[in-house]
């Protein structure tokens, strides 16, 4: 019976272990740089769950959002060189934009 719990056990952490696995991978993360006022790129593709990084490589602060029936987030002020993380976790199309800069522009199409 010891032996039989053992495997058990064995057999138990491995499932967790390549479940968790496979969660870790599933979620990707895609850079956006803020940079010369622009999003680059500005287009973007991604998986639901996906994370996008943004980074300021500007000189100046940013303050990005997006609105839209099912999602929306709205940042502080981001400081240059200071990365923003955003988790989009519904499927649809997105405009990103800035609140300082209101001509950029973002287009995320999550799947």
């Amino acid at each position: 019976m010891e032996k039989l719990d053992r495997k058990w056990i064995a057999i138990t952490a491995l499932a967790f272990v390549a479940g968790f696995t496979t969660l870790a991978a599933a979620a990707a993360t895609v850079t956006v740089s803020q940079k010369n006022r622009t999003f680059g790129p500005g287009n973007i593709t991604i998986a639901k769950g996906d994370v996008i990084r943004f980074t300021n490589d500007d000189e100046f602060l940013h303050q990005i959002y997006t609105k839209a029936s099912g999602f929306s987030f709205d940042s502080d002020e981001q400081s240059p060189g200071h990365p923003l993380v955003v988790t989009f976790p519904t499927a649809g199309v997105f405009e990103v934009r800035c609140g300082i800069h209101p001509k950029m522009l973002l287009t995320v199409t999550v799947k």
